[in-house]
């Protein structure tokens, strides 16, 4: 048994976390743009013209929380949803000619922390890293806990 919660795995995972948005919110604070926000933007910057669904799949998020952020982001002008010719009853998602404009300034916040990061450990390190990130990031073919 462990009593100091810095040893704990998940108690790190979730400092590390905290760190990774005050980087992003830091940065995102003058477009007016949260982290999740953020998260749906990049999403959409590679791809836009995709339904609800479609983006809550590449960000992993269920319906309603997307549509909550995208919500926002609509107010803030950065998306707009339009009508899905295919099935009426569902949208599509597209980036507004604001974050066209905006985009590539807000898109390199990620490579700088990747490469913040990257600095940090030897090429052999982040390789395992980057492993063990995706292998507890992805559905287990056994129980995570």
């Amino acid at each position: 048994m462990v009593n100091d919660l810095g040893e704990h795995i998940c108690f790190n995972v979730g400092r590390v976390m905290r760190r990774v948005y005050e980087h992003y919110d830091s940065r995102l604070s003058p477009f007016n743009l949260t982290t999740p926000q953020y998260m749906v933007f990049n999403a959409l910057w590679m791809g836009d013209g995709i339904t609800i669904g479609e983006l809550g799949q590449r960000v992993a998020l269920d319906g309603s929380t997307i549509t909550g952020i995208l919500d926002r982001m609509e107010k803030s002008g950065y998306v707009e949803r339009r009508p899905n010719a295919e099935d009426r009853r569902s949208a599509m998602v597209h980036l507004t000619e604001k974050a066209r404009e905006v985009g590539p300034q807000i898109i390199k916040f990620a490579d700088e922390l990747d490469e913040s990061i990257r600095k940090r450990f030897s090429p052999a390190d982040m390789v395992v890293f980057e492993r063990v990130l995706h292998d507890l990031a992805e559905p287990p073919t056994k129980p995570l806990f």
